[in-house]
């Protein structure tokens, strides 16, 4: 059993197709198939049950599956660990971030990082925080960064950076009539669905959160919730972060949300058994610089480490907190 077969096998695994497995380790088809042909006969077992359309893998299979992550991961982790002693900034990095990050700040670091580090291979997967902490307790992301780090997935949680959340109208939208509790009447509010954490904190605000004086348009989707807001009497409520750009140039104008004031907090989320790359460290950095001009925030200390646990404050001033930081 070699290298090459471990790599084959999870592919074939993850794809559920030797023909597609094929084309993602740039290999023949029917090469591969001898190459599990003999990993079984050496094993001793059955890997996969061949289907008309496909694969699926045997229960010797699953077992054998979990095994070939974890090499494959000391692999990964041992070729980056000599790439850091080297001092050579390359490699791949795979980072999952949230929509909010996409609009200005995102773009931004990619394309400095892209001219400072042309060596290294970059992949960017955008999704809510659900999503991508599932992605990297797959192993298909090295790292992301979430609105709401998991509980029951055995990840490493630091946070990453806090931002102020306004309630957003296009830039003709008039402000709805205040009730004496001091919410809109009549406010058109469009928002997340319960599954995210931005909404659980816009229906925890009174203001935002009052029976009878708003209609509700969920929409899990940010592109789609700023054409809407721009073009009608909609508003959402978003970090400033996300629309820092269309503010600034009047297709957007905000309004402060207070008593209290509400806040989202971004954590990074990676698996514990891999060290954080030098070549990701130098992208956070980055994206934290990005994140911090457009919020008017000032510098952090560079990302060093990421420790097991911990929680970011609930309200106070805007921040970054350094992922080095235990609570």
């Amino acid at each position: 059993m070699d290298l090459r077969q471990i790599r084959y096998f999870v592919a074939v695994y993850e794809e559920g197709s030797f023909s597609r497995a094929a084309e993602r380790e740039n290999c023949t088809q029917p090469g591969l198939s001898v190459q599990m042909q003999q990993l079984e006969a050496e094993l001793g077992h059955r890997l996969f049950d061949r289907k008309p359309r496909g694969v699926a893998p045997t229960i010797a299979g699953k077992h054998f599956y979990e095994s070939c992550k974890d090499i494959l991961n000391s692999v990964r982790g041992a070729r980056q660990r000599m790439l850091d002693l080297a001092g050579a900034v390359a490699g791949r990095i795979n980072v999952g971030v949230p929509p909010s990050f996409s609009k200005a700040a995102l773009p931004a670091a990619l394309r400095r990082f892209s001219d400072e580090y042309p060596h290294v291979e970059m992949r960017i997967a955008e999704a809510y925080s659900g999503t991508l902490s599932e992605w990297v307790v797959a192993g298909d992301l090295e790292l992301a960064i979430v609105t709401q780090p998991p509980a029951d997935l055995g990840l490493a949680t630091a946070p990453f950076f806090r931002d102020r959340l306004a309630l957003v109208r296009g830039a003709s939208g008039g402000a709805g009539r205040r009730s004496g509790n001091g919410a809109d009447r009549g406010l058109k509010l469009a928002v997340p669905s319960g599954r995210h954490s931005l909404r659980q904190k816009i229906d925890s605000h009174p203001r935002l959160h009052a029976p009878g004086v708003r209609r509700i348009l969920e929409i899990d989707g940010l592109l789609a919730t700023l054409e809407l807001v721009r073009d009608s009497d909609w508003a959402t409520v978003l970090p400033m972060v996300a629309i820092a750009d269309d503010v600034r140039e009047g297709r957007l104008k905000t309004e402060a949300i207070s008593a209290p004031e509400l806040w989202l907090d971004y954590f990074l989320v990676q698996t514990k058994d891999l060290p954080l790359s030098v070549a990701s460290r130098r992208f956070l950095d980055l994206l934290d610089a990005e994140l911090r001009k457009i919020a008017g925030h000032k510098r952090r200390k560079a990302v060093t480490s990421l420790p097991s646990a911990a929680t970011a404050p609930e309200t106070g001033p805007p921040r970054l907190l350094p992922t080095n930081h235990r609570r």
